[in-house]
């Protein structure tokens, strides 16, 4: 096996588990349309609201993705074959999370507009939402990989998982929702941006090595 073979099975992997992506794509659109449809539709609401909806549908999302990520390699032998084929386990993961977040986080940009038209917003502060969705739910999965590797042998990880990597998804959150309100606030955002950028950077560097060591002892 090769990188690049490795890469592709992923995708096809993907591709033949769909429905998993779906069913997060789709439940981040019912936690967005819930809100104007729950709580208030009128746009003094929605306005300033914005940013916290889509992010905490985003995080709902990405632990629903996250959860199954290792659960299926793990019932049927193969993440055990990636301890042992020979390639860097800790480039694997890397890999692994990358096709993830790709398949996850481009449909979610790409309806994103939509969503902005029903939550009044700007094209500026939908500019910046969408920038703080691709510099900084990067962090969020490879924070959720993380607690997925953890509890991959418990058949009950979901709720686990969530304990475990919650608080650590609170930075990312607020650093979000600050950027797009200085936008609608007019006030510099960039430095927001940066910090964003800053903690998907660390965590990319950090954790598929320690993703790779709680594979490890799962799996032993």
């Amino acid at each position: 096996m090769t990188y690049f073979s490795f890469v592709r099975a992923e995708f096809l992997v993907l591709w033949r588990r769909k429905q998993d992506v779906l069913n997060a794509l789709l439940f981040f659109v019912i936690v967005v349309v819930l809100f104007p449809i729950g709580i208030d539709s009128s746009s003094e609401f929605l306005m300033p609201a914005a940013s916290g909806i889509v992010w905490c549908a985003t995080v709902l999302a990405v632990l629903m993705a996250v959860d199954s990520l290792f659960k299926e390699d793990y019932r049927d032998g193969s993440l055990e074959q990636l301890v042992v084929c020979g390639l860097s386990l800790p480039l694997l993961i890397l890999l692994k999370v990358i096709a993830q977040w790709l398949a996850v986080i481009l449909p979610l940009l790409v309806i994103m507009p939509l969503l902005g038209e029903m939550l009044y917003l700007s094209s500026a502060s939908l500019w910046v939402l969408m920038v703080t969705l691709l510099v900084g739910s990067p962090s969020l999965f490879f924070i959720g990989v993380i607690g997925a590797a953890l509890t991959v042998s418990i058949k009950q990880g979901a709720i686990l998982v969530m304990l475990l990597i919650l608080p650590f998804y609170l930075p990312v959150i607020i650093f979000s929702t600050l950027a797009v309100k200085a936008a609608q606030a007019g006030l510099p955002y960039s430095g927001f941006l940066a910090m964003l950028l800053a903690m998907s950077l660390l965590s990319l560097v950090l954790s598929p090595f320690m993703t790779a060591i709680a594979v490890k002892a799962s799996v032993n």
